[in-house]
């Protein structure tokens, strides 16, 4: 169980604007490397029409970068 109790409301805004940030931050990172992972040259074309979705395989090198370790329950195949 993790919070955070501040009476000074700037303190709550600064927490909330960084967490974004590191989120942010992660999950462009994770699609970065889902465009480069999923890259097609043969098909320049339908690049606009392409719907990307966010999975563990490339969630998890992000994370480790940040220094978090994920790792896939043994009941996921």
């Amino acid at each position: 169980m993790a919070g955070f109790e501040s009476t000074d409301p700037r303190m709550s805004r600064l927490l909330s604007v960084t967490a974004q940030k590191f989120i942010t931050d992660i999950i462009n990172e994770a699609f970065i490397h889902c465009k480069s992972k999923n890259a097609n040259p043969a098909s320049k074309a339908k690049v606009k029409d392409r719907k990307y979705t966010l999975t563990l395989e490339d969630l998890a090198p992000v994370l480790n970068e940040y220094g978090i370790t994920v790792k896939k329950p043994p009941y996921f195949v």
